[in-house]
Protein backbone atom coordinates (compact mmCIF):
# COMPACT_ATOMS: atom_id res chain seq x y z
CA UNK A 1 0.00 0.00 0.00
CA UNK A 2 1.06 3.66 -0.13
CA UNK A 3 2.46 3.49 3.38
CA UNK A 4 4.44 0.34 2.58
CA UNK A 5 5.90 1.90 -0.56
CA UNK A 6 6.95 4.95 1.44
CA UNK A 7 7.58 2.99 4.63
CA UNK A 8 11.32 3.65 4.72
CA UNK A 9 10.97 7.39 4.22
CA UNK A 10 11.56 9.84 7.04
CA UNK A 11 10.30 13.36 7.58
CA UNK A 12 12.85 14.95 5.24
CA UNK A 13 11.49 12.83 2.38
CA UNK A 14 7.80 13.28 3.20
CA UNK A 15 7.62 17.07 3.60
CA UNK A 16 6.86 18.90 0.35
CA UNK A 17 7.34 22.66 0.63
CA UNK A 18 5.11 24.64 -1.75
CA UNK A 19 7.12 27.31 -3.58
CA UNK A 20 4.16 29.69 -3.77
CA UNK A 21 6.18 32.79 -4.63
CA UNK A 22 5.81 35.13 -7.62
CA UNK A 23 9.24 34.86 -9.28
CA UNK A 24 11.88 32.28 -10.09
CA UNK A 25 14.44 34.35 -8.20
CA UNK A 26 12.37 34.27 -4.99
CA UNK A 27 11.85 30.55 -5.41
CA UNK A 28 15.56 29.81 -5.78
CA UNK A 29 16.33 32.02 -2.77
CA UNK A 30 13.88 29.95 -0.71
CA UNK A 31 15.34 26.68 -1.97
CA UNK A 32 18.79 27.87 -0.89
CA UNK A 33 17.49 28.76 2.58
CA UNK A 34 15.72 25.42 2.87
CA UNK A 35 18.82 23.29 2.44
CA UNK A 36 17.29 20.71 4.81
CA UNK A 37 14.27 20.16 2.51
CA UNK A 38 14.46 17.70 -0.39
CA UNK A 39 10.97 17.95 -1.96
CA UNK A 40 9.31 21.04 -3.44
CA UNK A 41 5.94 21.79 -5.05
CA UNK A 42 5.70 24.08 -8.06
CA UNK A 43 2.23 25.51 -8.69
CA UNK A 44 0.27 28.12 -10.56
CA UNK A 45 2.11 31.10 -9.07
CA UNK A 46 5.42 30.03 -10.60
CA UNK A 47 3.60 28.90 -13.74
CA UNK A 48 2.44 32.51 -14.16
CA UNK A 49 6.05 33.65 -13.77
CA UNK A 50 6.73 31.91 -17.09
CA UNK A 51 8.66 28.89 -18.39
CA UNK A 52 7.73 26.62 -15.50
CA UNK A 53 9.40 23.59 -17.11
CA UNK A 54 12.57 25.63 -17.56
CA UNK A 55 12.42 26.52 -13.88
CA UNK A 56 12.13 22.84 -12.94
CA UNK A 57 15.05 21.93 -15.22
CA UNK A 58 17.17 24.62 -13.54
CA UNK A 59 16.07 23.43 -10.10
CA UNK A 60 16.98 19.82 -10.88
CA UNK A 61 20.36 20.85 -12.25
CA UNK A 62 21.16 22.95 -9.18
CA UNK A 63 20.33 20.03 -6.92
CA UNK A 64 22.09 17.50 -9.17
CA UNK A 65 18.81 15.62 -9.55
CA UNK A 66 18.46 15.02 -5.80
CA UNK A 67 15.09 15.34 -4.12
CA UNK A 68 11.60 15.46 -5.59
CA UNK A 69 9.45 17.87 -7.56
CA UNK A 70 5.65 17.97 -7.48
CA UNK A 71 4.15 19.97 -10.36
CA UNK A 72 0.69 21.07 -9.24
CA UNK A 73 -1.17 22.60 -12.19
CA UNK A 74 -4.37 20.54 -11.72
CA UNK A 75 -4.22 19.44 -15.31
CA UNK A 76 -7.45 18.18 -16.87
CA UNK A 77 -9.57 18.36 -19.96
CA UNK A 78 -7.09 19.59 -22.59
CA UNK A 79 -6.64 17.84 -25.92
CA UNK A 80 -4.80 14.54 -25.78
CA UNK A 81 -1.69 15.68 -27.68
CA UNK A 82 -1.12 18.58 -25.27
CA UNK A 83 -1.49 16.38 -22.20
CA UNK A 84 0.73 13.67 -23.66
CA UNK A 85 3.55 16.09 -24.46
CA UNK A 86 3.26 17.67 -21.02
CA UNK A 87 3.53 14.30 -19.28
CA UNK A 88 6.47 13.29 -21.47
CA UNK A 89 8.34 16.50 -20.59
CA UNK A 90 7.65 15.94 -16.89
CA UNK A 91 9.07 12.44 -17.23
CA UNK A 92 12.19 13.78 -18.93
CA UNK A 93 12.62 16.22 -16.02
CA UNK A 94 12.11 13.47 -13.41
CA UNK A 95 9.05 15.17 -11.92
CA UNK A 96 7.68 12.84 -9.25
CA UNK A 97 4.03 13.98 -8.99
CA UNK A 98 1.61 15.88 -11.20
CA UNK A 99 -2.02 16.67 -10.41
CA UNK A 100 -5.12 15.73 -12.35
CA UNK A 101 -8.17 17.45 -10.88
CA UNK A 102 -11.67 15.96 -10.97
CA UNK A 103 -13.39 19.21 -11.85
CA UNK A 104 -14.47 18.34 -15.37
CA UNK A 105 -17.07 15.79 -16.40
CA UNK A 106 -16.10 12.24 -15.47
CA UNK A 107 -15.64 11.17 -19.09
CA UNK A 108 -13.26 14.07 -19.76
CA UNK A 109 -11.20 13.47 -16.64
CA UNK A 110 -11.06 9.72 -17.29
CA UNK A 111 -9.75 10.39 -20.80
CA UNK A 112 -7.14 12.74 -19.35
CA UNK A 113 -5.90 9.99 -17.03
CA UNK A 114 -5.83 7.45 -19.85
CA UNK A 115 -3.84 9.80 -22.07
CA UNK A 116 -1.40 10.67 -19.27
CA UNK A 117 -0.75 7.01 -18.45
CA UNK A 118 -0.13 6.19 -22.09
CA UNK A 119 2.30 9.10 -22.38
CA UNK A 120 4.16 7.98 -19.25
CA UNK A 121 4.66 4.54 -20.73
CA UNK A 122 6.97 2.31 -18.73
CA UNK A 123 8.30 5.15 -16.59
CA UNK A 124 7.55 5.09 -12.87
CA UNK A 125 7.19 8.89 -12.83
CA UNK A 126 5.44 11.24 -12.93
CA UNK A 127 2.80 9.70 -10.71
CA UNK A 128 -0.69 10.98 -11.45
CA UNK A 129 -2.59 12.48 -8.53
CA UNK A 130 -6.23 13.52 -8.38
CA UNK A 131 -7.90 16.19 -6.24
CA UNK A 132 -11.38 14.94 -5.23
CA UNK A 133 -12.15 18.16 -3.31
CA UNK A 134 -10.07 21.26 -2.68
CA UNK A 135 -9.11 21.78 0.96
CA UNK A 136 -10.69 25.25 0.77
CA UNK A 137 -14.15 23.63 0.44
CA UNK A 138 -16.36 21.94 3.04
CA UNK A 139 -19.96 20.75 3.50
CA UNK A 140 -21.32 24.28 2.98
CA UNK A 141 -19.86 24.22 -0.53
CA UNK A 142 -21.19 20.78 -1.47
CA UNK A 143 -24.83 20.34 -2.36
CA UNK A 144 -26.72 17.73 -4.31
CA UNK A 145 -28.97 18.53 -7.25
CA UNK A 146 -31.80 18.76 -4.71
CA UNK A 147 -29.95 21.35 -2.65
CA UNK A 148 -29.00 19.00 0.19
CA UNK A 149 -25.59 19.32 1.82
CA UNK A 150 -23.24 16.45 1.04
CA UNK A 151 -20.77 14.94 3.49
CA UNK A 152 -17.25 15.94 2.32
CA UNK A 153 -15.59 12.68 3.38
CA UNK A 154 -18.17 10.54 1.61
CA UNK A 155 -17.86 12.73 -1.47
CA UNK A 156 -14.06 12.49 -1.44
CA UNK A 157 -14.06 8.71 -1.06
CA UNK A 158 -16.61 8.27 -3.85
CA UNK A 159 -14.96 10.62 -6.32
CA UNK A 160 -11.47 9.49 -5.37
CA UNK A 161 -12.43 5.88 -5.89
CA UNK A 162 -13.80 6.63 -9.34
CA UNK A 163 -10.53 8.24 -10.41
CA UNK A 164 -8.35 5.51 -8.90
CA UNK A 165 -10.37 2.92 -10.80
CA UNK A 166 -9.58 4.81 -13.98
CA UNK A 167 -5.85 4.80 -13.39
CA UNK A 168 -4.70 7.56 -11.03
CA UNK A 169 -1.82 6.63 -8.72
CA UNK A 170 -2.97 8.63 -5.72
CA UNK A 171 -5.12 11.31 -4.17
CA UNK A 172 -4.71 14.80 -2.75
CA UNK A 173 -6.69 14.62 0.49
CA UNK A 174 -6.84 16.86 3.57
CA UNK A 175 -8.17 16.72 7.12
CA UNK A 176 -10.21 13.85 8.49
CA UNK A 177 -10.84 12.37 5.03
CA UNK A 178 -7.23 11.11 5.03
CA UNK A 179 -8.13 8.24 7.34
CA UNK A 180 -11.20 7.22 5.34
CA UNK A 181 -9.19 7.18 2.11
CA UNK A 182 -6.30 5.25 3.65
CA UNK A 183 -8.73 2.61 4.90
CA UNK A 184 -10.62 2.40 1.61
CA UNK A 185 -7.61 2.70 -0.73
CA UNK A 186 -4.62 1.04 0.97
CA UNK A 187 -2.60 0.93 -2.26
CA UNK A 188 -2.94 4.62 -3.15
CA UNK A 189 -0.40 7.36 -2.55
CA UNK A 190 -1.98 9.99 -0.31
CA UNK A 191 -0.59 13.52 -0.42
CA UNK A 192 -2.09 15.92 2.09
CA UNK A 193 -2.33 19.73 1.81
CA UNK A 194 -3.96 21.90 4.45
CA UNK A 195 -1.20 21.08 6.94
CA UNK A 196 -0.96 23.53 9.79
CA UNK A 197 1.32 23.16 12.84
CA UNK A 198 -0.46 23.52 16.17
CA UNK A 199 -1.37 27.16 16.77
CA UNK A 200 -0.93 28.22 13.14
CA UNK A 201 -3.71 30.00 11.27
CA UNK A 202 -5.80 27.80 8.97
CA UNK A 203 -5.75 30.52 6.27
CA UNK A 204 -8.10 29.45 3.44
CA UNK A 205 -8.08 25.75 4.33
CA UNK A 206 -11.45 24.61 5.71
CA UNK A 207 -10.25 21.06 6.32
CA UNK A 208 -6.81 21.00 7.91
CA UNK A 209 -4.63 18.82 10.17
CA UNK A 210 -1.37 19.10 12.06
CA UNK A 211 1.61 17.21 10.61
CA UNK A 212 1.35 14.55 13.30
CA UNK A 213 -2.38 14.12 12.79
CA UNK A 214 -2.05 13.74 9.02
CA UNK A 215 0.70 11.14 9.28
CA UNK A 216 -1.24 9.31 11.99
CA UNK A 217 -4.29 9.16 9.71
CA UNK A 218 -2.23 7.61 6.93
CA UNK A 219 -0.86 10.39 4.70
CA UNK A 220 2.33 9.54 2.81
CA UNK A 221 3.43 13.09 2.01
CA UNK A 222 2.53 16.51 3.45
CA UNK A 223 2.39 19.76 1.48
CA UNK A 224 3.16 22.91 3.49
CA UNK A 225 3.46 26.43 2.14
CA UNK A 226 2.80 29.55 4.19
CA UNK A 227 3.73 28.14 7.63
CA UNK A 228 7.24 27.64 6.22
CA UNK A 229 7.54 30.45 3.66
CA UNK A 230 6.22 33.14 6.04
CA UNK A 231 8.11 31.97 9.10
CA UNK A 232 10.81 34.18 10.59
CA UNK A 233 13.19 31.24 10.14
CA UNK A 234 11.86 29.06 7.28
CA UNK A 235 14.56 26.43 7.75
CA UNK A 236 13.71 25.99 11.43
CA UNK A 237 9.98 25.90 10.65
CA UNK A 238 10.53 23.15 8.08
CA UNK A 239 12.73 21.21 10.49
CA UNK A 240 10.06 21.40 13.18
CA UNK A 241 7.51 19.88 10.79
CA UNK A 242 9.92 17.12 9.76
CA UNK A 243 10.64 16.34 13.40
CA UNK A 244 6.90 16.10 14.07
CA UNK A 245 6.51 13.75 11.11
CA UNK A 246 9.31 11.53 12.45
CA UNK A 247 7.73 11.46 15.90
CA UNK A 248 4.38 10.42 14.38
CA UNK A 249 6.14 7.71 12.35
CA UNK A 250 7.93 6.24 15.36
CA UNK A 251 5.19 3.75 16.38
CA UNK A 252 5.02 2.51 12.80
CA UNK A 253 8.80 2.20 12.49
CA UNK A 254 9.17 0.33 15.77
CA UNK A 255 6.24 -2.07 15.17
CA UNK A 256 7.20 -5.73 14.58
CA UNK A 257 7.37 -6.70 10.90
Amino acid sequence: MGQERSGGLRGKDRLIVALDVPTHERAFEMVERLDNVSFFKVGLELFLAGDVLGFIKNLQERRAGRGGVFLDLKLSGDIGNTIARFVERCGELNVKFITLVESAALAITAKTIETAREARGDRKYPKLLMVPLLSSLNADDLRSARGEKLDPTEYIVERGGAMLERGCDGLIVSGGAIGACRERFPEADIVSPGIRPAGAAADDHKRSATPGEAIGLGADYLVVGRPVLNARDPRAAAQGIMDEIDAALEPRMSAPA
